[in-house]
């Protein structure tokens, strides 16, 4: 008897993909777009970073010259890199507790509110639309160490001895600037904490009071548990925005005074454009993306496991 005769393996393959595109031609054709986008905004860039993170380019030479690791080498053992990548952990904790808390506390405090909300939602929102570079000249104005609003404010409370060169004391210009960040950045963790007490069945809170729950009760155990997936969602967009931050430093104080408040973002852009090390700088550039990834993945993965026994 003879063997029974298989279609070719090219073949298959072309059977097969053309299975694959007559059942999913439309999202296929509907995600095309942003595919196209995405490869050439985004992996194209990173490869090209990456590229030149091997040589020393000085962004005028015609030709690359390959220096492999050497710039991961030389950037994981300068001391200045290292410095800057610890500021950008205090930034991060800052921005949490400033940015992440500030917007929460307002979102419960909005959700109280019966009539108003949007009033309140809008007023509250309403740092958040300001361009970094506006930000950055109004908190330079308030910081002003002689007409500033808050050293006038405390000479005229009695208290001239707190009052500081904010943004020139090398010891208060990173935290100066985080404020104004956290500032800044509020009211859009503000939104989305509403949209997740929006989200919560209200027949949880009228239980609640029922049972004689105050509205700390209430908050505490519906509002802050309801609230899991959105703080997952939150925090990590913290993480990555806290990771840049190179708009509001730059804008209040170009990393000074000296190295003082210069983060990661900010010595990326001073090795390329003021050294011209664009390949040491394209280095540290993939290095702080690598962590942040990294930290992402290792969050939502941690989220995820403790999601199983909550």
């Amino acid at each position: 008897m003879d063997a029974p005769l298989h279609p070719p393996v090219a073949f298959r393959r072309t059977r097969s993909l053309g299975r694959l595109w007559q059942a999913n031609r439309v999202p296929i054709v509907l995600l095309s777009p942003s595919l196209l986008f995405y490869v050439v905004f985004v992996l194209m860039p990173l490869g090209r970073a990456f590229q030149l993170s091997l040589t020393d380019w000085d962004g005028i030479a015609a030709n690359l010259n390959y220096v492999r690791a050497e710039n991961y080498s030389h950037i994981w053992t300068d001391s200045r890199f290292l410095t800057s990548l610890w500021r950008n952990v205090i930034w991060w904790v800052m921005h949490v507790v400033l940015g992440v808390g500030g917007g929460l506390l307002l979102a419960i405090l909005i959700s109280e509110v019966g009539r108003g909300r949007f009033v309140f939602r809008t007023v509250a929102f309403f740092p958040h639309v300001l361009s970094l570079a506006v930000v950055g000249v109004i908190w330079g104005q308030l910081y002003h160490p002689s007409i500033g609003l808050i050293n006038t404010t405390l000479e005229r409370a009695g208290l001239s001895g707190m009052a500081r060169v904010w943004l020139g004391d090398p010891s208060l210009a990173l935290y100066s600037v985080g404020i104004a960040s956290g500032w800044q950045a509020y009211g859009f963790y503000m939104v989305i904490f509403l949209a997740g007490i929006q989200s919560i069945d209200p027949q949880l809170y009228e239980a609640a009071r029922v049972d004689g729950a105050s509205a700390w009760r209430r908050i505490w155990d519906i509002t802050i548990p309801s609230l899991h997936n959105t703080m997952t969602v939150v925090l990590t967009l913290a993480f990555i925005s806290a990771m840049k931050g190179f708009g509001t430093v730059w804008a209040m104080t170009q990393g000074g005074p000296g190295y003082a408040s210069e983060l990661v973002a900010v010595y990326v852009w001073r090795t390329a454009f003021q050294t011209g090390a664009i390949g040491r700088a394209a280095a540290a550039g993939l290095s702080l993306a690598l962590i942040v990834i990294a930290f992402s993945f290792i969050f939502n993965r941690w989220r995820d496991k403790v999601g199983q026994y909550t």
